[in-house]
């Protein structure tokens, strides 16, 4: 069962747990005059006066699918700007062994296979390339996307709809390539100039000596499927949300989300101390302290919290 399903159900004690570590970030959103004014301390209201600047074009008709591969597509055109990203280490090339070790699972399996395994070779040359156009590393950072969705979901889910519908159609990856819609990789491209600035930045602190971690992973991230955030730069550990419509609600379940993974990081290998949800599409990078969102000293509380987080693993079978 992931993070998200646990943060997703009330019954849950891994959720009750990581609520109850903020309980004044708990009340953000909830209804009556309480809620409102404390999501006004945090700092909601500023964040959700931004509205959405860069909305999904108009021409998309299945949004929410558009949405979520431009999410993940997003995630890896970032990541190709970041020191150190490597094709073979992604959960894309994951997905892509999944699929080769047993493709029978799936229609026309090792045809969707040789297709996806051209395209990301194509990608890759396309990162390479000295200069390449914003558009063409869009559209690579989109075969990406597909690959990691069958890691994430498994290959019959990932495959059994219009995205394999449309693998099997292509002759070839050139094929495959020219069927991705304009509007997807105009709007991945058009989100990555938006955050530009921001990754100036971090390649800077990075330069200077900030950690970066791409994909971090936790000690306890076993016990909740495997969990990994989006990266980890410095003392900061963000997640990349495509989001249009941006609520109190959502900010407080997204900083649970974000202070779950923390709590998983038993043995504090990142040095988080800070969280941050990135948006493109308002645009605006958002940053909150664990101080202010524990309402107490980090420092001295996150030993106590990991401390106890780790036994209600244990103790529920979560984790041995």
């Amino acid at each position: 069962m992931s993070l998200t399903s646990h943060l997703s159900s009330k019954e849950s004690p891994i959720r009750q747990f990581i609520y109850e570590s903020a309980p004044q970030l708990a009340l953000a959103g909830t209804r009556g005059h309480r809620g409102r004014a404390v999501a006004s301390s945090f700092g909601f209201d500023e964040l959700i006066s931004f509205g959405t600047r860069l909305p999904i074009p108009e021409a998309v008709k299945d949004r929410q699918g558009h949405a979520i591969v431009a999410g993940m597509a997003l995630d890896y055109r970032i990541r190709m700007e970041l020191p150190g990203f490597n094709f073979v280490d992604t959960m894309a090339q994951r997905g892509l062994d999944l699929l080769a070790a047993d493709p029978s699972v799936v229609h026309r399996g090792k045809h969707i296979h040789k297709m996806l395994e051209q395209a990301v070779g194509f990608a890759y040359l396309t990162w390479k390339e000295r200069d390449s156009h914003p558009l063409s590393l869009a559209r690579a950072s989109v075969y990406l996307a597909w690959c990691e969705s069958i890691a994430r979901i498994g290959p019959h889910e990932a495959l059994s709809g219009e995205l394999g519908r449309r693998i099997k159609r292509a002759k070839n990856a050139v094929d495959l390539m020219m069927s991705i819609d304009d509007s997807l990789v105009v709007d991945i491209a058009i989100m990555r100039d938006a955050v530009g600035p921001l990754l100036d930045e971090w390649n800077r602190g990075i330069e200077a000596g900030d950690d970066y971690v791409p994909n971090p992973h936790f000690l306890a991230s076993v016990a909740v499927g495997g969990a990994d955030a989006d990266w980890a730069v410095g003392d900061l550990l963000v997640e990349l949300k495509t989001r249009e419509e941006i609520t109190s609600p959502w900010i407080r379940d997204t900083l649970f989300q974000l202070l779950g993974y923390t709590l998983l990081d038993l043995d504090d290998s990142l040095g988080i101390r800070r969280l941050g949800i990135l948006l493109p599409r308002q645009p605006y990078f958002a940053v909150w302290t664990l101080d202010e969102l524990l309402g107490e000293d980090a420092s001295e509380a996150l030993p106590i919290l990991r401390a106890d987080f780790a036994v209600l693993l244990t103790d529920n079978g979560i984790c041995r």
